[in-house]
């Protein structure tokens, strides 16, 4: 196994690498590590050169071409890609343009694992907003109506919230009127979920009975001893994982991945539970 670890990981570099790169984007950007590294595992086996056969996708988070580039627009200028981020363009349409002298060596900073960790987590942390937003409106509406208010922000955000939300309007003016008593828009609520979750002086309309503490699950429980396992160790625990390739991940619509062939979620097995479980004895 130490053989077949060294082969994959490239012995002293690889998985090291790229783990401690990931651990510093989540620093830099203020993103979860677990969630980047259990991310990239799940995408690309922590491998910084995979490329998708069906698709542009690339890399440890398999960005594709349209997503990277936005993410280098949006985000490059903070990491040291000025020059990068100022050679793109966002078109009428919404796609991304790069200059052509410099696209494609843009395009292949995705198989740099610092660059690519830096822009996950920035995407990460970009996101979070909108998807902290959309959970606490199904906390704050209810499901079915949280549902609506996600649909119509994208379909007719010019809607009065009010006239179609009338039992939660009712409840919580100051959120659904201005203060000269007129309708706020669909978009205005849906922006007030994301700038105020669980903010104070709410009523919530469907209010679930709250979730009982839980343990933390076996697979962040590997994650994080993975995460905290020295290089010698980190080669022998990583040497399971490396192999397994799925051909879709929850992850993969969050990192532009094009594709849409499920799969199964990763499992840790007894074997690498166990493994991981004997490495951590042998540190202490």
């Amino acid at each position: 196994m130490q053989a077949e670890a060294a082969s994959i990981l490239g012995a002293d570099r690889g998985a090291g690498r790229v783990v401690d790169a990931l651990r510093k984007a989540a620093d830099a950007t203020g993103s979860d590590f677990h969630y980047l590294l259990g991310t990239a595992m799940r995408e690309s086996s922590l491998k910084p050169n995979a490329q998708s056969s069906s698709s542009s996708a690339t890399g440890l988070f398999q960005f594709i071409d349209q997503t990277w580039l936005g993410l280098v627009k949006e985000h490059g200028a903070q990491h040291g890609l000025g020059n990068y981020a100022a050679s793109i363009t966002r078109q009428s349409d919404g796609r991304y343009r790069a200059d052509a002298d410099l696209k494609q060596t843009i395009l292949a900073l995705r198989k740099d694992p610092e660059v690519c960790a830096l822009m996950a987590g920035e995407y990460a942390k970009t996101t979070q907003g909108a998807l902290r937003a959309e959970l606490y409106a199904a906390h704050f509406l209810g499901p079915d109506a949280a549902s609506k208010l996600i649909k119509l922000a994208g379909s007719d955000p010019g809607a009065s919230a009010a006239a179609q939300f009338p039992q939660a309007a009712s409840a919580n003016k100051g959120v659904f009127f201005h203060a000269d008593g007129t309708s706020k828009s669909v978009r205005e609520v849906y922006d007030w979920a994301v700038r105020q979750p669980g903010g104070e002086g709410t009523v919530r309309v469907a209010q679930p009975a709250p979730e009982p503490a839980q343990s933390a699950p076996a697979q962040e429980a590997a994650l994080t001893k993975v995460a905290t396992a020295h290089d010698a160790q980190l080669q022998m625990l990583l040497s399971s994982v490396m192999n397994w390739q799925p051909k879709h991940s929850p992850f993969s619509a969050l990192f532009g991945r094009d594709d849409a062939t499920p799969s199964s979620a990763m499992s840790f097995g007894p074997g690498l539970l166990g493994l991981l479980s004997d490495a951590k004895d042998s540190k202490s």
